[in-house]
C-alpha cells in the first residue's frame, strides 16, 4: 500500500503538471542554521553547529488540481516530506505522503512555529507525515478532517503498518477581531505484529540525547488530543495535551499503560502579529520589515512542557522543561531564533534522576 500511494501521487503530479494548459509552479528553498550547546547531568553532551534542514519545495496547481512536494537534502542523503496532490472545493481529497491530522502545533506550518523544537505531544509519540488517503472538509467555523495511512514514504521495507487519524477544530472571532481555537484529535496505529512502537523524547533539542524512552512496546496504539489557542493582536496563548493508550503485549505489561505529554506557551510579538487560518497557524505577519526602512518584528516567549513515560509496565522515567525564546523577524521569510531551556527529568533509564540544559541559535532563510 505504501508503495501505490507513493506512485499513485507521483504520476498524477507529472501527468497534470505536463497536459496543463493553466499550470502554476511555485518554486521555494529554506534552510535553518543551527548552534546547540546542550548538558546532561552536569555533562557538556552537545557543542556545536549544524545545518538542521535545507528543504527544496517543488508545488502548484494545474487543471484544478493541486500538488506539492518538499525533500530534505542531509548529509547526502535525500528524504520525502510532502509529496501530494490534492482536488475539490468543498470537499478535499489529498493522495500522497502528508502531516497526519493530529494537533496544532505539528500541523502549522513549521516555519511559524514559536520555539526551534516542538512539544512533546508530538515528538514522544512519533506524531509525523505518513503516506495515504486524507480528507478536509469546512462548515463555517468548523474543520473536520480525516485519513488512512500506512507507513512514512521514507521507510522502504515492506512495513504492513495501518493508521487512521481524525481531527475537529471550531474558531470563534470575537468583534475585537480576538479568536478562540478549540480542536481534538485522534489516532489509531496498528503494527500488524511486524514490529513494537517505541515512546521518547529529547530536552528539546535536536542533537540533545533521550533522556526519557521506552523501546518497543506496542503492537497497537491508540493517541487522543484536545488544543486551544487564544490570539488578541501580538499576544498568543497556545496549548495542548495528549494521551495515549498503549496496547501492550502480556510478555512485556501485567496491563496496558498510558503515556501523558502536555505543553502550554504564551508570546508576545511587537511589529506584528501571528497568522491563523483555516484552524492552523502560517507564517507571522510583519507590518514593516528591515527592506522598508522598519526594524521587522520581535516575539517573546515561554513554555512549560511535560513528558511521562512511567506509568505502570512503562519505565521510561519523566521531564518537565521550562523555555524562553526571543525571535527577530526581519521580513517575512528571514528570522533569527535564540531559545533556552531547563529540563528535570526523574527516572531515565539512561541518566537517573537529574537536569538538562540547553542554548540554542537559529538563523531561518527561506527563498522564494
Amino acid at each position: 500500500m505504501n508503495k501505490f500511494f507513493l506512485l499513485c501521487s507521483s504520476c498524477l503530479a507529472l501527468t497534470f503538471s505536463a497536459s496543463a494548459d493553466d499550470l502554476n509552479i511555485k518554486l521555494g528553498a529554506h534552510a535553518f542554521l543551527d548552534y546547540e550547546n546542550i548538558s546532561v547531568g552536569g555533562n557538556n553532551v552537545v557543542d556545536g553547529t549544524n545545518l538542521r534542514l535545507f528543504r527544496v519545495d517543488v508545488g502548484g496547481s494545474a487543471n484544478g488540481y493541486k500538488f506539492k512536494s518538499n525533500f530534505d537534502i542531509k548529509n547526502g542523503d535525500v528524504f520525502i516530506r510532502d509529496l501530494f496532490v490534492e482536488f475539490g472545493d468543498e470537499l478535499t481529497v489529498r493522495v500522497g505522503n502528508f502531516k497526519i491530522m493530529n494537533g496544532l502545533e505539528q500541523q502549522s506550518s513549521l516555519y511559524a512555529t514559536t520555539f526551534m523544537e516542538q512539544s512533546s505531544v508530538s515528538r514522544m509519540n512519533g506524531i509525523g507525515r505518513s503516506l495515504g488517503i486524507g480528507l478536509y472538509k469546512a462548515f463555517g467555523d468548523i474543520h473536520l478532517s480525516g485519513a488512512v495511512y500506512g507507513p512514512d514514504a521514507n521507510v522502504v521495507e515492506d512495513i504492513d503498518l495501518f493508521g487512521a487519524s481524525a481531527r475537529l477544530a471550531w474558531t470563534n472571532t470575537f468583534a475585537d477581531e480576538s479568536i478562540l481555537h478549540l480542536g481534538g484529535s485522534l489516532r489509531y496505529r496498528d503494527s500488524n505484529d511486524q514490529s513494537l512502537f517505541s515512546y521518547s523524547q529529547r530536552p528539546l533539542g535536536s542533537s540533545a540525547p533521550r533522556t526519557v524512552r521506552v523501546g518497543g512496546t506496542a503492537e497497537s496504539d491508540l493517541f487522543l488530543g484536545v488544543e486551544a489557542a487564544y490570539i488578541n493582536d501580538g499576544f498568543t496563548l497556545q496549548g495542548e495535551y495528549g494521551v495515549t493508550e498503549i496496547d501492550c503485549p502480556p510478555t512485556l505489561c501485567a496491563s496496558d499503560p498510558q503515556a501523558e505529554a502536555f505543553y502550554v506557551d504564551a508570546s508576545y510579538v511587537w511589529g506584528g502579529h501571528r497568522v491563523y487560518r483555516n484552524s492552523l497557524f502560517s507564517r507571522t505577519s510583519i507590518d514593516q520589515s528591515i527592506h522598508d526602512g522598519g526594524r521587522g518584528a520581535f516575539q517573546l516567549s515561554a513554555r512549560y512542557d511535560m513528558a511521562d513515560l512511567s506509568d505502570a509496565a512503562l519505565n521510561g522515567g519523566s521531564q518537565d522543561t521550562y523555555m524562553l525564546g526571543g525571535t527577530w523577524y526581519l521580513d517575512q521569510y528571514v528570522r533569527l531564533m535564540v531559545n533556552v531551556a531547563h529540563t528535570e527529568y526523574d527516572n531515565s533509564p539512561a541518566y537517573g534522576t537529574g537536569d538538562a540544559d540547553s542554548v540554542l541559535f537559529r538563523a531561518q532563510i527561506e527563498l522564494y
